[in-house]
């Protein structure tokens, strides 16, 4: 089981974390390392319905959401969807392994391949978030991508070749691109997009 700290406030864990069901094997072909060129961000558009819908308080309830995200697009594929899902903690963010970095996923038309899919839990676009919260998130996303180009290993994960040209492929005014950028959605939030633009492969 993996489950580690990459830097402060930053928290990895892998589908035999959160508990992945076995009777729902992980989806979507293989991809080349070398492949991978950009990032796209998207949300998940289910918040966990408590006083604080988007800030996640414990494992128990992050861990649910990664098992209830295998089912809860069948004409998708009964799997995560997402290569990546990342909650936003009182702690810092945690992020959870979806279908991973060495594997197509089902979230953007026509980039399912050279695109690592990250989305964010919760609804960022109809449900209240802290702006201080967002953007004091934003840097350990920045760390998380850079480490997904540079050195995505862990003794608990596995030795893997970094991404070198992640992040290669980037929109003209950010260096991530937003699920809106390729079809007609609010994807990834109003609420978060401000936020994205800060963003970099530090």
């Amino acid at each position: 089981m993996a489950d580690f700290i990459i830097t402060p406030g930053l928290r990895f864990v892998s589908r035999a974390g959160w508990v992945a069901s076995q009777s729902l094997p992980r989806l979507g072909g293989s991809v080349p390392r070398t492949d991978r060129t950009h990032v796209i961000i998207h949300h998940t558009v289910s918040p966990d319905n408590d006083e604080s819908p988007n800030i996640w308080d414990s494992d128990a309830s992050i861990f649910s959401r990664m098992r209830r995200l295998q089912t809860v697009r069948p004409d998708l594929g009964l799997d995560v969807p997402y290569n990546f899902v990342a909650f936003i903690t009182n702690d810092g963010v945690v992020i959870c392994e979806g279908r991973g970095e060495d594997r197509t996923g089902a979230h953007t038309k026509g980039h399912n391949t050279r695109g690592i899919a990250v989305s964010f839990a919760g609804d960022f676009e109809n449900k209240a978030v802290g702006s201080t919260i967002l953007a004091d998130r934003m840097p350990l996303l920045s760390n998380f991508l850079q480490w997904l180009r540079t050195d995505a290993s862990h003794p608990a994960y596995g030795n893997f070749e970094p991404m070198r040209n992640l992040g290669t492929l980037r929109p003209s005014a950010r260096q991530v691109f937003f699920h809106r950028d390729f079809a007609q959605t609010a994807c990834p939030g109003g609420l978060l997009e401000d936020h994205l633009t800060r963003v970099a492969f530090v």
